[in-house]
């Protein structure tokens, strides 16, 4: 698959030949769409030095689009994209050798926020509404609780892909659209003098969101460091459930969201455990989000099961190694 994008190779190649180099550490390209409070286990393996104590240099690359993510995955020119899982079970439909291996947040926890003038779902017949990405899990959800509402896509509403948070937030100023946005940018939505109309755990509780998506044959070359990545990561998760103040800290360094917000987002999400404690897969939100991708990616039932798309093969080990108990 080729990447339809303006992030070329040549940017990649960059990349890979000035930044530094930690000495004898194995490099791990990771893949986000862009810096939110969800991304915290990520943060906090480089910042606290999970990384480095199990011998890998973590490089982050930021890419806007979950679609080009994960092309960018497929191409080799990351080694892990941290993303909700849909668009690597469309890529995988499509002949992708890729896998989720572990899991950051087994819960989505979004919101649909608009202007002020828009006080319900149902007063969104007629609108636009940007995302992320057309086929990314955000979109799914936002189509299944309009449809609940009694809203139908093209019929009573549009949607554009508008980028990421900031770009879309920008774009809601027109009171022409909405969009939806995870837990951490609702403080600033909030200041921008935007309203939450609706959130996804009242229409669809339970959606496994971010997953640690790895191209399966480079897993199996790299064991060892797949092994030791995912100890990083579980130890970075185990570390911001023990210390929610400097986890807050950290979040807000790193986002640029002020501390008074970034605190009670992070108490939120780790007390609700929408971050994880130990890396593994919402199994039940994951099949959720296969049946809700069924009607539009596959024939005919029985959908798949989720071992079709996972691997925890790779987290037993490192939890075993840890010597902690598997969770979901």
């Amino acid at each position: 698959m080729k990447i339809q994008s303006p992030i070329s190779l040549v940017c990649f190649s960059w990349l890979f030949l000035f930044a530094p180099w930690a000495h004898g550490a194995d490099r791990i390209v990771i893949g986000n769409v862009s810096r939110t409070v969800e991304q915290l286990p990520n943060y906090a393996a480089t910042d606290k030095g999970f990384f480095t104590q199990e011998g890998i240099q973590g490089d982050v690359v930021l890419i806007g689009s979950t679609d080009t993510l994960i092309q960018a995955l497929i191409a080799g020119q990351i080694n892990v994209a941290i993303v909700d899982p849909s668009a690597a079970i469309n890529a995988v439909e499509r002949g992708a050798a890729l896998k989720i291996i572990g899991g950051t947040v087994p819960v989505a926890a979004y919101t649909l926020v608009t202007c002020p003038k828009y006080k319900s779902i149902k007063d969104l017949k007629g609108t636009t509404i940007g995302t992320v990405s057309l086929v990314s899990g955000s979109t799914i959800f936002l189509r299944e609780m309009l449809k609940a509402e009694g809203l139908e896509l093209n019929r009573d509403y549009t949607i554009i892909q508008n980028g990421p948070t900031g770009q879309r937030l920008a774009s809601l100023k027109t009171c022409s659209t909405a969009t939806m946005l995870l837990g951490g940018d609702l403080p600033r939505s909030r200041e921008l003098g935007f309203l939450e109309i609706a959130r996804l755990s009242d229409y669809i509780p339970n959606l496994q969101f971010h997953s640690l998506i790895v191209d399966g044959r480079w897993a199996e070359a790299n064991s060892q460091l797949t092994v030791r990545y995912l100890k990083a990561m579980v130890r970075a998760m185990q570390w911001a459930h023990a210390n929610r103040e400097q986890a807050a800290e950290l979040v807000s360094k790193r986002t640029g969201i002020p501390l008074k917000s970034t605190r009670a987002t992070v108490d939120e999400y780790l007390t609700q455990g929408i971050i994880s404690r130990d890396g593994s897969v919402n199994r039940e939100g994951f099949q959720r989000l296969i049946d809700l991708m069924g009607e539009r990616l596959f024939k005919s039932r029985p959908y798949p099961a989720p071992e079709k798309y996972l691997d925890m093969s790779y987290l037993r080990r490192a939890q075993q190694e840890l010597g902690i108990g598997a969770g979901r």
